[in-house]
């Protein structure tokens, strides 16, 4: 993440976003990983994320060659390193949010999980900022 090649993922909902968050931070709810492969708030941010939308899969695909990070809808090769978090270790919004990455077909390698979310963020006294525009 300090290198600039991943993302820092807030999965709350807004209203907990626009309060406070990580500083470095994105906001993207858990819920919009859930939502149908068509649906145009989880393309926007797959694509944020660094996958490319896709329409099927090649002949060699088909057979099992060349298939690593690619399914039928999304090609995840390029997709970033994300460390996704919530309110805290209480809180099932990021393991939700991951599962559903996961089924979308996001590489398990290049996701990772703060369990302490905000809760421990706050309680460790580390800085949170406000988004721009609220």
């Amino acid at each position: 993440m300090a290198r600039g090649t991943g993302v820092l993922v807030d999965n709350r909902i807004p209203s907990f976003f626009e309060r406070g968050t990580i500083p470095g931070s994105i906001n993207i709810p858990f819920t919009v990983f859930e939502k149908d492969p068509s649906y145009p708030e989880l393309i926007e941010a797959l694509e944020r994320l660094g996958a490319v939308q896709r329409d099927g899969r090649g002949f060699l695909e088909r057979v099992g060659i060349g298939a690593r990070d690619k399914t039928e809808h999304w090609d995840f090769t390029e997709a970033q390193q994300i460390l996704m978090w919530c309110n805290g270790p209480w809180c099932d919004q990021s393991p939700r949010g991951i599962r559903a990455l996961l089924d979308l077909g996001y590489p398990a390698d290049r996701i990772l999980y703060y369990r302490g979310g905000m809760q421990m963020w706050q309680l460790f006294g580390l800085n949170t900022v406000t988004p721009a525009g609220h």
